[in-house]
């Protein structure tokens, strides 16, 4: 049997990664995550055999940057996943998070008051890990279809809750609430298999207003996951 990764699957799978969140005060800038899909069943597929399907779907490289853009409320990101490209933007006015490839003329939207994995439960973790030099603490989030490590360290990259109030879809409101800052690191594992998404690179920055600017599309589509 051969185990496939299309790229067009990763590309919108990964437009739906959390997104991180900021606001006055607080981080403006870009952060770069460097986002690995991890073996999810390795007593049946080799590593190999699942780094050669990585590779041949993402490039040889085998991961998937995206790229996060932070000002105020807006935020936008920019995703590379070998030969295809995709963005998104959150519209803080109608609450809908647009996701498009490169050259598309449809976009797909999420609406962040939204989720169809429910929140269970949030605890705190003994776990700590070095990211980029940064001492970090972890969190645990149980949802109905899966479970996410959030590591962290409040002293950078502040996020103020209250501008994301309601922005359940992928667990935001729960987890700005709590932590107060972006993720330095995530691991995901659940029903979209097992993805872990680390912080490689980040900048504070003014962020220009054309990059939340959402063209105008011939068709957009509302995401059947939402």
């Amino acid at each position: 049997m051969k185990h496939a990764i299309t790229r067009k699957a990763l590309v919108l799978f990964s437009l739906c990664l959390l997104p991180s969140l900021t606001n006055a005060q607080t981080f403006q800038g870009t952060i770069d995550y460097k986002i690995e899909m991890m073996n999810p069943n390795p007593e049946i597929i080799s590593d190999s055999l699942w780094q050669a399907s990585l590779k041949e779907s993402l490039g040889e490289r085998g991961y998937i940057i995206q790229k996060y853009f932070y000002s105020g409320e807006n935020y936008a990101s920019e995703i590379s996943a070998g030969k295809e490209n995709g963005f998104q933007v959150f519209n803080p006015k109608d609450k809908l998070i647009y996701s498009w490839q490169a050259d598309s003329d449809t976009a797909t939207t999420l609406d962040s008051r939204k989720s169809f994995d429910s929140f269970i439960e949030m605890a705190e973790n003994e776990d700590t890990e070095d990211i980029m030099g940064i001492q970090c603490k972890s969190i645990t989030i149980k949802t109905k279809f899966g479970t996410t490590q959030i590591w962290y360290n409040n002293d950078y990259l502040k996020v103020d809750p209250k501008s994301y109030q309601g922005h359940i879809y992928g667990q935001y409101s729960y987890i700005t609430e709590r932590i107060k800052c972006h993720p330095l690191k995530t691991e995901m594992t659940g029903i979209g298999g097992h993805i872990i998404s680390t912080v490689i690179d980040f900048e504070a920055v003014e962020i220009d207003s054309e990059k939340f600017k959402i063209p105008d599309f011939k068709f957009t589509i509302p995401n059947p996951i939402n």
